[in-house]
């Protein structure tokens, strides 16, 4: 990594440490690492430089120390100390998420994982969405916010003409951006940036969509070179020609619902501008939080399930986000998104 790029680098972990999760002098922060691809050798490097000045710190390899090990490190951290978990995949020390522990401990915890699926040459995008940009999108989510609590229509205009509506109200907004010193949940997955919600009634969500990105079977993204239209109907995703990617997904879905039926769910607005349609990230945790819109396919979210009474026993297995190629958006009549970026 060049100069320039890891000095960026390393602004913004300290601003992960140090305005994320507001950390005193007082808090220990621990990094857990592996060395195991480029990316999390150069995240290792840029926290050490960005804690050069803070006293209480400790760098822990993972891959040179027993599981039980670890562990006890991290179970000798007081409330408020700090976590970062740098996985080149994803760290396997308990079968629940271990991050989830953590927080019960009273910790807080980022976590930057599947690193070695980011391509070399994605890394300056993954840095770039690394970027603190509270100050841009916590008054933007708080109008998205206002909008969706009030409105009982969505329209969605993709590039070549398809257009999907919600005509329902929508569930309460859920947030996420890295606001880990104030808010409820004390951590997380970067890059962040995100508000997401979903129609009360699924059943009013009716058009098409042009697809141009979803998450593969390997949960590394695919970019179609020519987006292919997902019809929706009352809620549900209508057969279709699909790309060979995309059809063991679509049949995997199916099998979670005796009917077959593949519900359309989260209705997500990722709000990082340091993603965009021409930077891109193949890892699809990352990239969800892309500027623009995302809608979940399939019954497995942990959000809103409460109002399916019919599918709270389903062993939900399958969510599958998928990306429509969107020219303009509007929420009431509000134009809220015009190409490329939020426009309120």
């Amino acid at each position: 990594m060049d100069g320039p790029l890891f000095a960026r680098l390393a602004q913004n972990t300290s601003d992960i440490v140090f305005k994320h999760f507001a950390t005193k002098p007082e808090n220990h922060v621990m990094i857990i690492y592996d060395t195991q691809c480029e990316l999390s050798r150069n995240l290792k490097e840029a926290y050490e430089k960005a804690l050069h000045s803070h006293v209480k710190k400790s760098f822990v390899d993972f891959d040179s120390h027993p599981v039980e090990e670890i562990e006890a490190c991290a179970g000798s951290l007081h409330v408020n100390d700090v976590v970062i978990l740098i996985q080149s995949l994803s760290f396997r020390v308990s079968v629940y998420r271990w991050r989830l522990e953590l927080f019960d401990k009273g910790l807080k915890v980022g976590e930057h994982v599947r690193l070695s699926q980011i391509l070399a040459h994605e890394i300056p995008n993954y840095v770039s969405c690394l970027t603190y940009d509270y100050l841009h999108t916590q008054p933007l989510s708080q109008k998205l916010e206002k909008l969706l609590n009030e409105t009982s229509h969505i329209k969605v205009e993709c590039q070549k003409g398809s257009v999907l509506e919600f005509t329902s109200r929508m569930e309460k907004p859920v947030i996420n951006l890295g606001d880990f010193d104030t808010g409820k949940v004390k951590g997380g997955y970067f890059p962040v940036g995100e508000i997401f919600s979903e129609a009360k009634d699924i059943e009013q969500v009716n058009g098409r969509v042009e697809v141009f990105a979803f998450p593969g079977e390997d949960h590394q993204m695919v970019f179609t070179p020519k987006p292919f239209v997902v019809e929706i109907k009352n809620g549900y995703v209508e057969d279709g020609v699909f790309p060979e990617e995309f059809q063991p997904l679509v049949q995997m879905m199916r099998t979670e619902n005796p009917d077959g039926k593949i519900p359309v769910r989260e209705f997500g607005l990722g709000l990082n501008r340091g993603l965009s349609k021409e930077k891109r990230l193949t890892e699809a945790t990352a990239w969800e939080r892309v500027a623009g819109l995302h809608l979940s396919l399939g019954w497995k979210h942990g959000a809103y399930l409460k109002k399916f009474k019919a599918q709270k026993e389903l062993n939900q297995r399958y969510h599958v986000d998928i990306y429509p190629d969107v020219k303009r958006m509007w929420i009431s009549d509000t134009l809220i998104y015009e190409n490329g970026k939020f426009v309120i």
